[in-house]
């Protein structure tokens, strides 16, 4: 894009060495980095008294951080954000996650600032990143880096991630089998195979977007997500199969479901008092953990998302119920049978 002016603000003009009102533009740029061209949007001050430019050195900083991230983004490297946010995850300091990969004290500083990996390194803080086993054995490989203390408070932290992992893998490999029968595209799963990334991404959604969230009705707005999207294009969200059941339709496996992405949503009990008869009543609230990663979902299928959370937005547990149990894949199926796509063309939304 041609010269454009962000802002002017009021400052103490190095050019002319006087206080005045300085234009802040942006500009598209490019440079080469690695006998590679780099575009990139880069920021400058202009002094309109002297009619020249002039770079304060967090610009400068700035600028050359964006040059560097796009040359990363173009040759599949993390960008700076990218490790800042792995390091982040595992609560330590920049120090600490260089020490644990034997790196140099100030190796994870610079690539988070300015310098450039290269993919050797880069490959290594990927793992890092979704193998908490690997960071673990190397946590051990570098014990005498730390102090007793920290290495005994990282380690906690580290085994503790590994066992729900692993308690996490068990319950998606659960659902799997629950599924196994379901391996081909068919009018139970909406055309699609399960797709448990998928379903993760549907969950970080509804809880991030929805307020006072129960399972009731998070439950029903991934049926309505679903049978939406395949009435208009012709695919499920999700590949998650349904049932008819008192309160609606509800997927198959739908607690293991919820349990087995702890990370991303939590399912609080709340206790709201007694039936008759003593029973205890119990409510499951929901809520977010982590946001969802827009990119990772088609954007019909975002379009399907918004459009079901707005339509039961003001909605409680009950109403949306109340909705399902008119809809006519609902009234045409008995408890405890599974409940066919087809009967998206007649969706009351």
């Amino acid at each position: 894009m041609s010269r454009v002016l962000v802002k002017e603000i009021d400052y103490d003009c190095p050019v002319c060495n006087k206080n005045h009102k300085v234009g802040i533009y942006q500009e598209d740029n490019t440079v080469i980095i690695k006998k590679q061209p780099v575009k990139y949007l880069e920021t400058y001050y202009y002094c309109p008294s002297s009619k020249e430019e002039f770079y304060p050195s967090n610009i400068l900083d700035k600028n050359l951080l964006s040059t560097r991230d796009n040359y990363r983004k173009s040759n599949n490297l993390l960008t700076s954000s990218r490790i800042k946010e792995i390091r982040r995850s595992y609560g330590l300091n920049q120090k600490e996650f260089s020490n644990i990969l034997g790196w140099g004290d100030i190796t994870i500083q610079r690539y988070e600032n300015k310098a450039i990996q290269d993919t050797t390194y880069d490959e290594v803080m990927r793992r890092a990143k979704i193998d908490r086993l690997f960071l673990f054995e190397e946590l051990k490989k570098n014990k005498e880096r730390f102090s007793d203390q920290r290495f005994n408070e990282i380690s906690t932290f580290l085994i503790g991630s590994i066992k729900r992992d692993q308690a996490n893998y068990l319950k998606k490999e659960a659902i799997k089998a629950m599924y196994i029968e379901y391996g081909e595209p068919s009018d139970f799963n909406g055309m699609k195979i399960l797709d448990l990334n998928t379903v993760e991404q549907v969950l970080r959604f509804f809880t991030q977007f929805s307020s006072d969230l129960y399972k009731t009705k998070l439950l029903k707005l991934l049926w309505y997500a679903d049978f939406y999207n395949y009435k208009n294009y012709g695919v499920s969200v999700s590949g998650l199969v349904y049932m008819h059941r008192q309160y609606g339709a509800i997927p198959l496996g739908h607690n293991t479901i919820l349990d087995a992405f702890g990370d991303s949503i939590s399912v609080k009990e709340e206790f709201l008092g007694y039936k008759n008869g003593n029973q205890e009543k119990i409510a499951y609230k929901i809520e977010n953990i982590k946001k969802v990663e827009m990119n990772k979902l088609k954007p019909s299928e975002i379009a399907s998302l918004e459009i079901v959370n707005k339509y039961f937005k003001n909605m409680g547990s009950k109403s949306i119920s109340d909705h399902m149990h008119k809809e006519d894949a609902y009234k045409n199926t008995l408890d405890g049978n599974l409940i066919s796509y087809k009967w998206a063309e007649k969706l009351k939304i």
